[in-house]
């Protein structure tokens, strides 16, 4: 799995779920400090399920911003759960804690995941308590890795959180699982664990689904025979009542698109919650339909689409083809406590990459698309093709290039996030166009 993340194409397991959304679910999707490339992954699900009233939030918007007043999902992934908690702070707590009492859905991988486990009782996650439970992956003096040192430990007060085990492992229900179609009890289904936690849930009726094992499709940083004993039998996946709301803390990346079973648990979850909030009654937030409408900024012309378009792809496509340069060079960058890797500056970009025919198709058809965003989406892009070539000398020049790194990765998330808001907005904007053409032919006959 490394390089490329390539956009799964929709699978039958997740046919069954689209239909549950018919009333769309207001998505945040967190991006803010201590975020780090995961939260992308979730735009694959929500694309296939049909789901575009999607936006992408910071800390800031979530603590001053009021990002949770119109949302009925919150989904964090993986990063520094040290800089999340400590960006969010006491209120930010609070905010997501009334947020999932009021109704609301928090789905957290990975980081997301430590972030809100009440044995995590150190700060700044204190005030972070909405599933209860406990990681197992701590120790005070865990052995040396056999490999990928880098991914191996993050400090936890005087211990450290270690990760024997780096790729796809086996999952199998836990008694919360029951009625949902998707799992089969006689068969694991796979799932990335890319340093999540090894859960200890002591209220069986909060159990998902439990490790059944591992796979030969994983690193091994212990024997495997050991790493196998640390995690099969233990709780991966935990989801909870909590007021109005549903909490899910989830140790594998369920959202990861190469996973369309892992996918589907995690759809079968949404969807689980989301019928039932919606047959409690409408949700006290602004409709998609509202949010659907495209502001206007400024008149232009569809030439002048395409040529910001063009540019846009120009520069995408230049910095992609600087950032593989970079994956042929042994350099990783430590950023908090999180360490990455060359390929997640692409990985970034295909995502724009792969979504721009949507946005010329889009200006081709004549409708609109705020010319200011397109214009500042190609400035942005030119910029991180600067970035990303500054970085690539220093690294050649053998140069300390942890501040390039640095800029380079806070510029391209945000650059990344304000693309998807214009491409999930544009998506929502023609669902609802194209449902009131429905609702007409319907009403005529």
């Amino acid at each position: 799995m490394k390089g490329r993340t390539r956009r799964a194409a929709s699978h039958p397991a997740l046919a069954g779920y689209a239909a549950a959304f018919k009333s769309v679910p207001s998505v945040a999707v967190y991006c803010g400090a201590g975020a780090s490339h995961s939260w992308i992954w979730f735009t694959d699900l929500l694309e296939r399920l049909g789901i575009f009233d999607v936006r992408f939030v910071s800390h800031g918007e979530i603590l001053h911003g009021g990002a949770l007043d119109a949302s009925d999902f919150l989904l964090v992934g993986g990063g520094d759960t040290y800089e999340m908690a400590g960006s969010l702070g006491e209120e930010g707590a609070a905010i997501i804690e009334e947020f999932v009492r009021d109704g609301g859905l928090y789905h957290g991988s990975c980081a997301g995941a430590y972030l809100v486990l009440d044995g995590v009782d150190l700060e700044p996650f204190t005030p972070f308590r909405l599933i209860t439970g406990d990681m197992l992956n701590v120790m005070h003096e865990p052995p040396p890795a056999r490999c990928l040192e880098h991914k191996y430990l993050a400090p936890y007060g005087r211990d450290w959180v270690f990760h024997p085990v780096y790729g796809e492992v086996e999952l199998r229900p836990g008694p919360a699982a029951d009625g949902l179609s998707v799992v089969n009890a006689a068969r694991p289904l796979g799932a990335p664990l890319f340093g999540g936690p090894v859960l200890r849930i002591p209220d069986p009726q909060c159990r998902l689904a439990d490790y059944a094992g591992v796979t030969d499709r994983a690193a091994f940083l212990w024997p495997r025979v050991d790493a196998e004993r640390l995690i099969t039998g233990r709780q991966a996946v935990a989801v909870r009542s909590l007021g109005e709301g549903t909490v899910v803390a989830s140790g594998p990346h369920l959202e990861h698109p190469l996973f369309p079973l892992a996918n589907a648990l995690l759809a079968a979850v949404f969807a689980r919650h989301h019928q039932k909030r919606v047959a409690a009654g409408p949700l006290p937030r602004a409709t998609g339909e509202t949010r659907a409408r495209i502001e206007p900024d400024r008149v232009a012309p569809i030439a002048g689409y395409e040529v910001a378009l063009l540019e846009i792809k120009r520069q995408v496509s230049n910095a992609r083809i600087v950032g593989s340069g970079l994956e042929k060079m042994p350099v990783t960058w430590k950023i908090g406590v999180k360490v990455w890797e060359p390929e997640k500056i692409r990985m970034f970009l295909e995502y724009a990459w792969d979504r721009l025919p949507y946005l010329q198709d889009y200006a081709a058809r004549g409708l609109p698309i705020p010319i200011r965003k397109l214009e500042a989406l190609a400035l942005g892009y030119g910029e991180v093709t600067g970035l990303a070539k500054t970085l690539k000398l220093a690294v050649e020049s053998g140069e300390d290039s942890q501040a390039e790194a640095q800029t380079l990765l806070t510029g391209l998330k945000e650059l990344t996030a304000s693309f998807l808001s214009l491409y999930f907005r544009l998506r929502l904007e023609e669902q609802w166009r194209t449902a009131a053409r429905y609702r007409g032919t319907d009403a005529h006959g």
